[in-house]
């Protein structure tokens, strides 16, 4: 059987769809499944020995100018036609929302079956006829949402206990090196912390960074993680100028800036951490499929649904729905008694 799953959006979506992946290839061992995602977010999943081929392509709305775009649209068509020829016997459109662009572009790759969220509105144009609509149960933690497609197919396997991403040796190799040149006390954890977000109910002000910062640093080496470039990115806001802010507030040295230019970098240096503190968004996602504990914070985000799938994550969620009403204190004292719970965190 060959299969193709589509998840072309965000990155904290595409981590939350490996459980699936999981489930499918343990039920078709013999089976070529493949993916298509996004040149943003594909390469998350480089090494991950389930997936037969990882299928990309560029967004044109991520890019500036119409020559770029031109392209992008020419490559994404030329891409839809090596898609054809792979005659794939079932398509899941891995999103608990119907999408009828989504489902145009499977209905166009031709396979048996398309197996894809059950729309909630009257549709512009008819659906393809081998679309297979399935009902889900937006209630559930996204990771289980996504999972209902295994049950269209049939497969009745429990859900994996976390969601799986995979470094390889040099990257783990280069992490615990990493880990090592970090600045302070080698016998104190190593806290990651992720300050950029892409929603503004979801940051944190300058000056509370730099207040939990304060607190922390007697207790923690800290990695301070960001999505490098300007707040304009259409991509994702950049956060060069909160970072720079940070790393002035503080002596030389006390901080270590790691401005995350591509996605396996920041699965290697999220490695070399004990704990990540962020708000809610993708990274936070990564670092539970790396196995990393996780304090995440959340303002008008569901934790039921967006929690990192893992026994290791932990949140504070705002009763205000804004994460600026989330104090450093508060966020410090549960960042102190998370770490006292990794007694063995010099073995990580």
């Amino acid at each position: 059987m060959k299969l193709l799953i589509i998840r072309n959006d965000n990155i904290g979506d595409l981590v939350c769809t490996t459980p699936l992946i999981q489930v499918l290839h343990e039920a078709y061992p013999k089976a070529t499944i493949d993916l298509l995602g996004n040149s943003y977010n594909i390469s998350i999943l480089k090494y991950d020995s389930r997936l037969s081929h990882l299928w990309s392509y560029s967004k044109a709305k991520h890019l500036h100018g119409f020559l770029k775009k031109f392209h992008a649209w020419m490559d994404k068509t030329a891409l839809l036609l090596r898609l054809r020829l792979q005659r794939y016997d079932v398509i899941i459109i891995a999103v608990p929302v119907f999408n009828e662009r989504t489902a145009k572009i499977a209905g166009w790759i031709a396979p048996k079956i398309i197996y894809g969220a059950m729309p909630e509105q009257p549709l512009r144009s008819k659906l393809p006829k081998n679309y297979r609509p399935v009902t889900i149960d937006h209630n559930k933690s996204h990771v289980l949402q996504i999972l209902t497609y295994s049950h269209a197919l049939g497969i009745s396997a429990s859900a994996p206990e976390a969601i799986s991403l995979v470094l390889s040796k040099e990257e783990k190799q280069s992490a615990l090196i990493e880990r090592n040149n970090i600045p302070g006390n080698k016998k104190q954890p190593v806290l990651g912390l992720q300050i950029s977000a892409r929603r503004p109910q979801q940051r944190w002000s300058l000056e509370q960074w730099k207040e939990f910062i304060s607190l922390m640093l007697p207790h923690a080496r800290i990695r301070l993680f960001w999505s490098p470039g300007s707040a304009s990115s259409l991509q994702h806001p950049g956060d060069d100028h909160l970072a720079a802010a940070l790393l002035g507030s503080f002596p030389p040295h006390s901080l270590l800036a790691e401005p995350t230019n591509d996605l396996r970098q920041l699965m290697s240096s999220f490695y070399g951490c004990n704990l990540i503190v962020g708000s809610d968004g993708g990274a936070m996602h990564i670092a539970a499929g790396l196995d990393i504990p996780t304090l995440t914070l959340f303002g008008d985000i569901n934790p039921s649904i967006w929690l990192p799938y893992s026994k290791k994550a932990h949140f504070m969620k705002s009763p205000s729905e804004k994460v600026t009403d989330i104090t450093p204190q508060e966020v410090a004292d549960k960042t102190l008694f998370n770490l006292s719970l990794l007694p063995d965190y010099l073995n990580h």
